[in-house]
């Protein structure tokens, strides 16, 4: 409280992230939807504009390199930045005045190109296979006692694909944030389990989730016949028999202090390692221009010149990574977002009315993922809460073909990406 005055706290969640908003509720604490955007037709590839895609890939960039200080020390972390990306999104639906423009700044887009071309950026990340997908939502959950703009309702619908449910935050407490917790398990197919905590003082919370599944083939990965010795980021070693992909027409990527090779998944999802140099550690080359670079790597396998067609195969541990975090303080030192978490100055009139003595800001946003990447391929949770096809070439039976392999036999970086190249997790595997 200052000056005598009730504050509303605003909560936002996205694919991993929570950002939770205080507000005075009321009701039986069971949710209720309140309204629903059109169903998401799987198999469509609608065309994504250049300028809502670049915007996401640099956000990713920035935001994976951030990460990487506020992630629980020692350990393996992975975020989702499309996840936040998105979450933000609706954020600048819901704000007004300097603090929409601010979440504006921090996504690198204009409010026109997102409300024009969310929809089939988020329409394109939704798809099903045989035996894979990724499945994305986005809702807002409002408390029972808050007036809320219609308008701005059916924007979040129309616009973002969003939900909108009323739960009782203030009265039942416990039955709303259960109502949440059950929401983001069913989303995340029980991946992020939890409890989001979110208070009485909840106007409103807005919930991005990531759900990704998908295989490396019809047969999973066999394990190398000898053991290799990882070395953690501590220095610790350990010896343990690693997964052995597939040869693939190419090469690593040689940058500034690391190498680069990938794994690609029966649906074309990549996950592309970033193994340090000798002198080099992970934190080192987990940078914003370093992932640009792995972002547009050539790992082409010809050499025209000596005549020399290069395979290279994947050699890597089985790994689990997560996040749970608030990242306000990331958001705002690294992308400027000062008046979202302002209690007087942030500014959420598109969604809810100004009252004389009260103002709804965001107190929190937790991002919270799980990733596991085994034998059978990958799978990857997200919530965000504001409260590798085949590599083919034609037959050159005249060229010499080599064989490398590729060996994550370190602490290493690594970056999983969709078909279109758009980022979904990254993170640091810092032990196995």
């Amino acid at each position: 409280m200052k000056h005598g005055k009730r504050m509303a706290k605003c909560a936002l969640a996205l694919g991993g992230l929570l950002l939770a908003s205080a507000f005075a509720g009321c009701g039986k604490g069971n949710s209720k939807l309140l309204g629903a955007p059109a169903d998401v037709v799987y198999g469509e590839e609608p065309e994504v504009s250049a300028a809502i895609s670049q915007s996401a890939e640099v956000f990713a960039r920035r935001f994976s390199e951030s990460a990487k200080y506020f992630a629980a020390e020692g350990e393996n972390f992975a975020v989702s930045p499309v996840s936040a990306y998105m979450a933000l999104s609706l954020a600048a639906e819901c704000a007004a005045g300097e603090t929409r423009e601010e979440i504006l700044s921090a996504l690198g887009v204009s409010y026109e190109t997102l409300l024009a071309d969310f929809g089939d950026f988020y329409r394109s990340l939704n798809v099903e296979y045989r035996q894979g997908k990724l499945l994305l939502s986005n809702s807002v959950w409002i408390n029972e006692r808050e007036q809320v703009f219609d308008e701005c309702v059916n924007s979040l619908a129309e616009k973002y694909f969003c939900y909108s449910y009323m739960a009782d935050f203030t009265g039942d407490n416990e039955g709303a944030n259960r109502a949440v917790r059950e929401f983001v398990k069913e989303r995340t197919k029980g991946l992020i389990d939890k409890d989001f905590n979110l208070k009485k003082e909840t106007a409103f919370a807005l919930i991005n989730t990531l759900y990704l599944k998908d295989v490396w083939g019809e047969e999973p990965l066999p394990e190398t016949a000898e053991t290799y010795e990882f070395t953690a980021a501590d220095g610790s070693v350990r010896e343990e028999k690693f997964l052995r992909g597939e040869y693939w027409v190419g090469r690593a990527y040689e940058g500034e202090g690391f190498t680069s090779f990938y794994m690609r998944t029966q649906n074309g999802y990549r996950l592309q390692f970033m193994l340090p140099a000798d002198g080099y550690s992970a934190e080192d080359i987990f940078t914003a221009e370093n992932l640009k670079a792995v972002s547009e790597a050539d790992y082409g396998g010809v050499d025209e010149e000596n005549k020399i067609r290069y395979h290279t195969r994947c050699i890597f541990p089985e790994f689990s990574a997560s996040f749970d975090e608030d990242i306000k303080n990331l958001l705002r030192e690294e992308f400027g977002t000062e008046l979202l978490f302002d209690e007087w100055n942030c500014d959420f009139t598109s969604f809810v009315p100004k009252l004389p003595d009260s103002n709804v800001y965001c107190s929190e946003v937790r991002h919270v993922t799980q990733l596991k990447v085994d034998d059978k391929g990958l799978e990857g949770a997200a919530v965000t809460v504001v409260a590798a096809g085949r590599a083919t070439s034609a037959p050159m039976n005249d060229y010499e073909d080599v064989y490398i392999d590729f060996v994550a036999d370190r602490s290493f970086g690594f970056v999983i990406s969709d078909p279109n190249d758009v980022t979904l997790f990254s993170g640091i595997v810092r032990d196995i």
